[in-house]
């Protein structure tokens, strides 16, 4: 049995509420439905004065059908047009067209009407299933805040009460399976993550006193601060042991990524990269022609590889999500995708939309924060990736983020994402295993493992696009704009770290 997965998009403030989403969710799908038929009725009765006028067409010299037949004339069967039934005659009668039409186009009205009705009830269900998301995830941050003053206040109880409830979710979880699962100790103890990993991140940065409480309630970037002084040591030791000189070259893969028309294609070919064995150091990028002669560009980038040769190492991730932009910039992943931009020919006008899992993501936004003077990324899309406090220019570029609520990654980053029109947050919520609710993950079965695979974050979209949500819809249309034309080609680009 797959697992399965509900999503939940977020794009506004509101206030706590428990209202029963998933009956929200159905009512609306129901009510969508609904529309759908009544359009169909709708269209029904549009036809039918096109119909007749056709059937009369067919027939011009048909008294009965023209209306110009009287009583006593012949047809051509025989029978009379007005005789008597009760002789055995047959009786022709002549229809009312203009009755028939006028009823047939005042029917055709009012379903129209009805099936605006029904839509526009569908899409208030759906803005009032955001503005309950939307409330869960103000309430969510409000409690990372208080789980982050009470580890600083009191950080050995705290670390205590969080071990002991990761060692009974394990025993739980492994008791339910059957076997032991240490998976449990990150899944079910994601509510708490972003605000542990908070309360770490001042505490190096800012200490545990009450000033540091007080501050830490404020800012919401203390893990990229952290992060800024880890990478202090560990950028350096990075570049002794396995050198700083990066190489990029053009490759050739046996398979490689389809077309990517929208933000669903564009997780499938960052799936398919992984899939397909071409993520070791590599990206992809493809060229489009518009209807206009400009050229657009779709960059498809993989996440961490964990390869000493490769500019996507995990030591990467720590300069990525530093506060500093040039420690950003200098990262070797990010040096590595604007090296390829670079080569590939993109010109600091041409539009670019760029999709990133997990530190591909970390990669793309990075690019969108710090190499704004170089590239023109009107679009990113980011899979599993820590990115809420990266500076991008929400006015610039339009940030779509898929995370799951269970993965460790996302949170990674002690914070939730903003919530603007340019930037959308679909946030999968993982099924207690068995539950066949929401959408099915593929290649799944009934173990409970990371979330952060892709296959989980395709789940995730595709439930959250069910939902019908007008603010998915017009970040999938503007990712499709940004996009639009003919694609001229696919180029691969791998880059090597070398001494």
């Amino acid at each position: 049995m797959n697992a399965h997965v509900k999503s939940r998009i977020y794009g506004g403030q509101g206030t706590t509420t428990k209202a029963d989403l998933a009956r929200f969710r159905t009512v609306a799908g129901a009510l969508n439905n609904a529309s759908i038929a009544v359009w169909h009725l709708h269209a029904d009765w549009g036809a039918t004065p096109i119909q007749l006028a056709d059937k009369k067409r067919k027939a011009p010299f048909c008294p009965k059908l023209n209306g110009s037949a009287t009583a006593g004339d012949v047809m051509d069967d025989g029978s009379c047009v007005a005789g008597n039934p009760d002789g055995g005659t047959v009786v022709h009668m002549s229809l009312n067209y203009p009755a028939v039409n006028r009823h047939a186009n005042e029917r055709g009205t009012q379903t129209n009407a009805l099936r605006e009705k029904l839509s526009l009830l569908a899409d208030h269900l759906v803005r009032a299933y955001s503005l309950y998301s939307n409330a869960e995830w103000a309430a969510e941050r409000l409690m990372g805040e208080a789980l982050q003053a009470g580890a600083l206040s009191a950080p050995a109880h705290a670390g205590g009460l969080f071990a002991a409830y990761t060692a009974f979710e394990v025993v739980e979880g492994s008791v339910s399976e059957g076997r032991f699962n240490p998976m449990y100790a990150l899944t079910d103890t994601w509510w708490a993550q972003e605000g542990l990993l908070a309360a770490l991140g001042t505490a190096m940065t800012k200490g545990t006193d009450y000033r540091a409480i007080i501050q830490g309630t404020v800012d919401t970037d203390e893990v990229n601060e952290a992060a800024e002084e880890i990478a202090k040591f560990t950028a350096p030791l990075n570049n002794l042991v396995f050198g700083d000189d990066l190489t990029v070259t053009r490759i050739s893969p046996g398979r490689g990524i389809g077309d990517t028309r929208s933000i669903s294609d564009s997780l499938r070919n960052v799936h398919d990269m992984r899939l397909n064995n071409v993520d070791y150091g590599s990206i992809a990028i493809q060229k489009y022609l518009r209807e206009d002669g400009s050229t657009a560009w779709m960059v498809t980038i993989p996440g961490t590889d964990g390869n000493a040769d490769s500019p996507f190492s995990w030591p990467t991730n720590v300069e990525l999500m530093s506060s500093d932009a040039e420690r950003r910039r200098a990262a070797d992943s990010a040096r590595m995708v604007d090296e390829a931009m670079r080569q590939a020919g993109i010109q600091p006008d041409d539009p670019v939309a760029m999709v990133g899992h997990s530190q591909g993501g970390i990669v793309a936004a990075t690019m969108a924060s710090d190499y704004g003077d170089r590239y023109n990324i009107q679009h990113i899309v980011t899979a599993g990736s820590p990115i809420a406090n990266h500076p991008i220019d929400r006015k610039k570029t339009w940030v779509t983020s898929i995370e799951m609520n269970d993965e460790l990654v996302s949170n990674l980053d002690g914070s939730r994402n903003p919530v603007a029109p340019t930037w959308l947050t679909v946030r999968g919520v993982s099924q207690p295993m068995g539950s066949e609710a929401g959408t099915a993950v593929e290649n799944t079965d009934d173990h409970k493992f990371l979330t952060h695979d892709m296959n989980y974050m395709k789940a995730a979209w595709k439930d959250a696009e069910e939902l019908g949500s007008t603010a998915q819809q017009g970040h999938d249309r503007h990712f499709r704009e940004v996009v639009g034309g003919r694609l001229e080609e696919t180029t691969y680009w791998r880059g090597r770290i070398s001494r």
